[in-house]
């Protein structure tokens, strides 16, 4: 014989809680995942011709880059020419050019580091008709002005889907845990499941 007031209605406030803590935590995740700056803009601009080679380059991005594993390295027509470590300004990222640098075609290389510790890289290229004012330096460029991401930067969304795959198990074991045990029509204990 079936007893439908053996299971009564306390279940169901706690499966939708269960449900709805999932489901919370896997959009969350996704958004967080997603968070990624995105280039708005260069000075000098993609692709364009300037008179002189610039004193800097800036990147735009639409939300502000971590600065940890963050760099920019500008390659002209003598070799590498950026000077000292990027710097970072709200949502810009700029690099400080050597004075002297001579004229030519310039390639910007740049990664800069979301908020969620994942690396977003790209390139642009200018041209320079004319040498930047000043001496450039004879000595080599150290290459302690480039800087390496830390471990564990590039953090990776499956990290995130089984970090909430524990959430959601250990919702499960709550609810089971504190789920009241079942009772009969005269209030005893039923102990045949």
């Amino acid at each position: 014989m079936r007893h439908p007031h053996l299971f009564g209605n306390r279940w169901r406030p706690r499966a939708l809680a269960v449900v709805l803590a999932a489901a919370a935590l896997l959009v969350g995740a996704a958004t967080v995942a997603q968070a990624h700056p995105t280039l708005e803009g260069t000075s000098p601009a993609d692709g364009s011709t300037v008179k002189v080679v610039p004193a800097a380059v800036t990147l735009t991005f639409n939300e502000p880059a971590l600065a940890v594993g963050t760099e920019i390295i500008v390659t002209g027509p003598g070799g590498p020419v950026q000077l000292g470590a990027a710097v970072l300004v709200n949502n810009t990222v700029s690099e400080h050019l050597q004075p002297g640098s001579p004229a030519g075609q310039y390639k910007v290389l740049w990664r800069v580091t979301s908020a969620d510790g994942h690396p977003v890289t790209g390139t642009f290229s200018f041209t320079a008709t004319a040498a930047s004012a000043g001496q450039r330096p004879t000595a080599t460029p150290t290459t302690s002005s480039t800087s390496t991401p830390a471990s564990g930067s590039g953090q990776s969304p499956v990290l995130w889907v089984v970090a909430g795959g524990v959430v959601v198990l250990l919702l499960v074991v709550i609810f089971v845990r504190t789920r009241k045990p079942r009772t009969t029509q005269d209030d005893e204990r039923d102990h045949n499941s």
